[in-house]
């Protein structure tokens, strides 16, 4: 294994594990991490933590849960008393850098830290590419310039950074780690002409765009979307995932090209997955079914330090940063010690995962649809998942149950058919609550600026 190899950190946003064809997808939706997945080790059950942005990117980055780092729903904002991977690898002498289009993932809620360069792109039409990235591209070629320069939600200019970034970096004697966000995933999606290649016949991809893609009308006024809305929905969904699984492919060449590659980690995974209609949900947040948490995990190790192919016991995302220290040889540091995840490259095994959604925030429903009974939704839940069960545990008593080889879509719920199950799991979650000390936060979260305000507008998530 190379010393220190360099990291990079791949998160495609809203991207669920059933919809990638190197996970059995009956679509061709990825065929650049389906070959990166024949070089490496692809994950079959990797576990997001949470069911949305904020919490799951502070447990990617902290190796901690949620009720642990406190970063959620009702504090969003990740304190400085929990370090994040870019904080610690940087004290070993990493350049770091984050090229992230989420602001729910950057300096508004605390997780650019130990950074020492994080973009806010935004949007990748509003911000030309620079001289030296367009002198790359020409470079690099027509095919490649083609694809750097077309109008997205945010690829292409995180790409195009990517590229002058790599670049520089090739002749630095220090490693990087480099953490890419791509949001073009996550719905309102806006793809190039040439990658809508899913849609249903006869659905261009002017109308695709024209269906409803509005999760909050559509759990209000369920009637609204119909299954053939949902199935041009998912094919627009399979469209964007085989857009950014190219903008991962051009990543991988460059490495390639440059001989980085065998001293490089390539990790790509998702911050959670998408509901399209299933289970009378739309987009993620207010469940905690596997559409939302079982999530890609594929990793390039650098040459040396493992062999490729397919681990089928369950992980976490929040295994990373446990996983990262370890190949740098902190096997039981101090620092180590306090994790909440596993070493991916040890014996270590879990008994269960876990995932948790703290109590939403329903001021979107509030104020958009005034006098609307939303109660549904005003809830907590906790799951956990072993080798066989499922269990979700929810405030308001609602609890749920499924086995997970039999029924793998979630439709039937066993709580009470099987009691004895379900309060064996419920036990399990209670003795894992009593491990640690939640986090209580130091201080009110601070306040978003106008700008992040505006942009969580156009993205539906503030009114």
């Amino acid at each position: 294994m190379p010393d220190r190899p360099n990291i990079i950190l791949i998160v495609m946003d809203a991207t669920r594990a059933q919809n990638l064809s190197c996970y059995g997808y009956a679509r061709p939706t990825t065929p650049h991490l389906d070959r990166l997945a024949e070089s490496g080790v692809l994950y079959e059950q990797a576990i997001s933590p949470s069911g949305w942005s904020l919490p799951s990117h502070a447990s990617l980055f902290t190796g901690l849960y949620a009720s642990r780092h406190g970063a959620h729903d009702e504090h969003k904002y990740l304190d400085p008393e929990f370090p994040t991977i870019a904080e610690l690898l940087r004290a070993r002498g990493y350049h770091t850098l984050g090229f992230c289009d989420n602001l729910y993932v950057g300096p508004a809620t605390g997780l650019d830290r130990g950074f020492q360069w994080f973009n806010r792109p935004f949007n990748s039409r509003a911000r030309p590419l620079s001289k030296k990235a367009n002198k790359l591209k020409r470079k690099l070629g027509n095919g490649v310039a083609k694809l750097l320069g077309q109008q997205d939600s945010g690829a292409a200019h995180i790409n195009g950074q990517v590229a002058e970034s790599v670049h520089r970096l090739q002749s630095e004697r220090d490693p990087f780690f480099m953490f890419i966000h791509y949001e073009d995933t996550h719905a309102p999606y806006r793809l190039p002409r040439q990658f809508a290649r899913f849609l249903p016949k006869g659905v261009g991809l002017e109308t695709a765009l024209k269906v409803n893609q509005d999760p909050w009308k559509y759990l209000i006024h369920p009637d609204l979307m119909k299954a053939e809305d949902f199935e041009t929905l998912l094919g627009l969904y399979d469209s964007e995932i085989a857009y950014v699984d190219s903008r991962i492919g051009q990543i991988v060449g460059w490495l390639q090209a440059t001989n980085m590659l065998d001293r490089t980690m390539v990790i790509v995974t998702a911050d959670h997955g998408e509901n399209v209609g299933d289970h009378g949900m739309m987009a993620h947040k207010y469940c905690l079914y596997d559409t939302l948490l079982h999530v890609p995990l594929i990793i390039h190790y650098p040459n040396g330090s493992t062999t490729t192919g397919r681990v089928s016991h369950q992980v976490q995302t929040l295994d990373l940063v446990p996983t990262i220290l370890g190949m740098l040889g902190e096997k039981d540091s101090e620092t180590l010690r306090a994790l909440q995840g596993y070493d991916l490259l040890s014996a270590a095994r879990r008994d269960f995962t876990i995932a948790e959604q703290s109590r939403p925030d329903l001021s979107k429903f509030h104020t958009r649809f005034p006098g609307v009974d939303v109660s549904r939704f005003d809830r907590a839940l906790t799951m956990i998942r072993d080798d066989r069960y499922k269990f979700i545990w929810t405030s308001d008593g609602k609890h749920e149950l499924y086995e997970r080889a039999s029924d793998p879509a979630e439709r039937h719920n066993l709580v009470e058919i099987l009691p004895t199950v379900a309060a064996g799991l419920h036990a399990r979650m209670e003795d894992w609550r009593g491990g640690f000390t939640p986090a209580t936060p130091a201080g009110p979260t601070p306040e978003f600026d106008q700008e992040v305000v505006e942009r969580l507008q156009a993205l539906g998530y503030l009114e």
